[in-house]
């Protein structure tokens, strides 16, 4: 329900005059703050990204429920030659009431880092490129903007293969580019169909009006 109530919101806001104004709006940048020169194919390791975020605005932690309302912030894999290759971890959240969904959350101010398992295709070798994709929300106290997809790349060099190459790789590839795939399908979808009948309604309400006087 709550999120049904946000999406309503995008619509509203989408069609007010304060939309463009909100599209230059851009709260928080990423940058991959620390990884390895060179590893293994197939073996497992760590890329950190950096999370810098404006004052009065909050970046949304990733163990926060989808279901209590804004979206909680998910990194995927932007190319087919590495996979998430476990659970993203992120430096401590503060647990506070948040007003704009009237429930605890779990969000970062300031800054925030995260700590991203990844493991490269076993068959690979030489330079490649790492394109991570972060799908966030902001809020500060009041309002919330729409949902975001950011891109951050970074290469290293794979030199030989991992003797215990990490065994998921293949299938969480075409996992998570169809899991990703869906949610922006679905998502901008749904923002279609409500920003169609919010605008319905307006014109209804207008004739309505006029039929009055």
């Amino acid at each position: 329900m709550k999120k049904q109530i946000f999406f309503m919101g995008i619509a509203l806001f989408a069609l007010s005059p304060f939309f463009v104004q909100a599209q230059l709006l851009d709260p928080v940048s990423y940058s991959v703050s620390e990884r390895p020169d060179t590893v293994q194919a197939g073996e497992v390791f760590e890329v950190t990204v950096q999370a810098s975020i404006d004052e009065n605005w909050h970046l949304y932690s990733t163990l926060n429920h989808p279901d209590l309302g804004p979206y909680p912030t998910q990194f995927t894999a932007g190319s087919s030659n590495f996979v998430i290759a476990g659970t993203v971890t992120e430096s401590e959240a503060e647990i506070e009431y948040d007003p704009n969904f009237e429930t605890e959350l779990g969000w970062h101010s300031e800054s925030a880092e995260f700590n991203i398992p990844i493991a490269f295709q076993e068959d690979l070798r030489g330079n490649q490129a790492l394109t991570l994709e972060v799908y966030y929300q902001v809020c500060d106290d009041r309002s919330c903007l729409p949902p975001k997809t950011k891109k951050m790349t970074t290469s290293l060099y794979l030199d030989g293969v991992a003797d215990s190459p990490y065994q998921d790789a293949q299938t969480e590839t075409s996992t998570s580019q169809q899991g990703a795939s869906r949610i922006l399908i679905i998502g901008s979808i749904i923002f279609l169909l409500l920003s169609i009948s919010l605008l319905w309604l307006m014109i209804r309400a207008a004739r309505r009006d006029s039929s009055k006087k």
